[in-house]
């Protein structure tokens, strides 16, 4: 089975850093980017306090990262594709060639650099 790889994603890690008050703040660190196949696993409407939140969940498909990797997305990782934002769900070797990623579109997430 052939994939096109034919979105760049960048590859974005959570850190946390002292906000200079005592407390801790989550920033994201650029880990790289990756060339991916992306196909929609489903799609649906969240219930919010401000209405309804559309919610798009994305299998992602790349080639092969081995495990330890800086590059490779984990669980709580996120990926950008231009003005989409993506959060890792899960991380899957299907075979020794490639990589599958389960993930959800997070509307809002102006904190990445």
């Amino acid at each position: 089975m052939s994939h096109q790889f034919n979105r760049r994603l960048e590859h974005f890690a959570p850190v946390s850093l002292p906000d200079g008050t005592g407390g801790r703040v989550t920033s994201w660190e650029a880990r790289g980017a990756f060339w991916a196949a992306i196909r929609m696993r489903s799609g649906a409407l969240r219930p919010t306090e401000f209405g309804r939140d559309p919610r798009l969940r994305v299998r992602l498909r790349t080639h092969a990262i081995p495990q330890g990797h800086a590059t490779r997305p984990e669980a709580g990782h996120r990926l950008r594709d231009g003005a989409r934002v993506y959060e890792v769900e899960a991380v899957h070797d299907g075979d020794d060639m490639y990589l599958t990623i389960l993930a959800a579109e997070t509307p809002g997430a102006e904190d990445l650099p």
